[in-house]
């Protein structure tokens, strides 16, 4: 089959790959962007937009959590939050900036659409099956052949195209182990059985936390830990968990597992002329397992690196990682030093230090989660979501 090439080549139709298709096909260049799957369609995912992620939404998109609102993306908005530990203890603060909250398979199909609208050419059913990046050639299970002067990963926790650049020893794979099981189901709201704002759950299992995140109609709950820490014991915490809540019989419920980058972020998310972004580089805050932010925000950069490397695609890698290194990449890793600290002790302490924390200095909290102060020792940052 005769091979099709295009400007950038964008493997993965979620948040990461279509703001990086939005932004470079707004600017004029070829993109193709390819996913298995056909949209809208169901994502796990607890949908929770913090002020940061509003900023890049903002400057990229030129829209607003009213907006949003409006055309049914932004499904309910708190300033109110809880934090939990096991036995029913809890602390309830009230924000200055609200959490707005999402329905994955509906905001991930807008943010495709608004990709298609600024000229990109979107092809579902196209699972990748393997990556050539010497030839710089991506293969089909349909048999397509697709090259790009930019291949961008955008293909998730599993990415195929993360897995060739490690096996090609172009990228160096964090020493740690990062990546989490995450459980989740849907409950139908029942008026003052669960909480009417975002709740995170401590105590459950070790390495990790459970949480509760309200929707007009139904709550969605779930729990995750690091994989080699938890091992089989993730199912029986959450039975416990579900059952604390006085939610419905475990049994009864429709419990479906994912994949959760939670630790594993790379160093150098690129080789040459190919980009790792969002989950596919492992960008998931190592604290709280926020995700949509980072892979709103790798985009971002990597649209920026694309446009000033066009004349010479092999430097896209270098400009992308060097703005990568100076925005994300200290999140992560301070975010993931937080962590190793908290998740060192026994589970029954988590809740009792961050409870702790949040009386004591409770806005540097809150703003750090926002993303208004830094991980890296609370400091305020005076920029917000600018191109790097």
């Amino acid at each position: 089959m005769e091979k099709a090439t295009c400007d950038a080549l964008i493997i993965g139709a979620g948040p990461a790959g279509t703001t990086a298709a939005f932004a470079l096909a707004t600017y004029g260049l070829k993109v193709v962007l390819l996913d298995r799957r056909d949209f809208p369609r169901p994502k796990l995912c607890g949908g929770l937009l913090t002020w940061k992620t509003i900023q890049v939404l903002e400057s990229v998109f030129q829209t607003s959590p009213r907006a949003l609102a409006a055309q049914g993306i932004v499904r309910h908005a708190t300033r109110e939050y809880m934090l939990a530990g096991h036995g029913r203890r809890s602390v309830r603060r009230t924000l200055d900036y609200p959490f707005h909250l999402v329905d994955r398979q509906t905001y991930d199909h807008h943010w495709l659409q608004h990709a298609v609208s600024a000229g990109a050419e979107f092809h579902p059913n196209s699972a990748v099956t393997a990556f050539d990046q010497r030839r710089r050639e991506v293969t089909t299970a349909k048999g397509e052949k697709w090259t790009g002067r930019f291949i961008i990963g955008a293909d998730g926790v599993n990415s195929r195209v993360r897995q060739a650049l490690a096996k090609a020893r172009t990228i160096d794979e964090p020493a740690h182990s990062g990546c989490a099981t995450a459980l989740e189901c849907f409950v139908p709201r029942r008026e003052g059985s669960l909480p009417r704002c975002p709740a995170i759950y401590y105590g459950y299992v070790p390495w990790g936390y459970g949480w509760s995140f309200p929707y007009p109609h139904h709550q969605v709950l779930g729990i995750a830990s690091l994989k080699p820490k938890i091992r089989c014991r993730l199912k029986d915490g959450f039975r416990e968990f579900i059952a604390s809540l006085s939610s419905p019989d475990p049994g009864a419920l429709r419990i479906q597992s994912h994949g959760l980058p939670y630790g594993n972020y790379l160093r150098n998310p690129g080789y040459e002329n190919v980009l790792l972004l969002g989950d596919a580089a492992g960008l998931a805050d190592p604290f709280l397992g926020e995700g949509i932010y980072y892979a709103h925000r790798s985009a971002q950069l990597a649209a920026q690196a694309v446009i000033e490397s066009r004349a010479h695609p092999d430097a896209a890698a270098g400009r992308y990682c060097d703005s990568f290194r100076r925005t994300i990449y200290p999140e992560l890793r301070y975010a993931r030093a937080g962590r190793q600290i908290l998740f060192s002790l026994p589970p029954n302490f988590y809740f009792p230090v961050l409870a702790a924390m949040l009386r004591l200095m409770p806005k540097f909290c809150e703003e750090t989660i926002q993303g208004q102060r830094s991980f890296k020792w609370f400091r305020r940052k005076e920029t917000q979501a600018g191109a790097g």
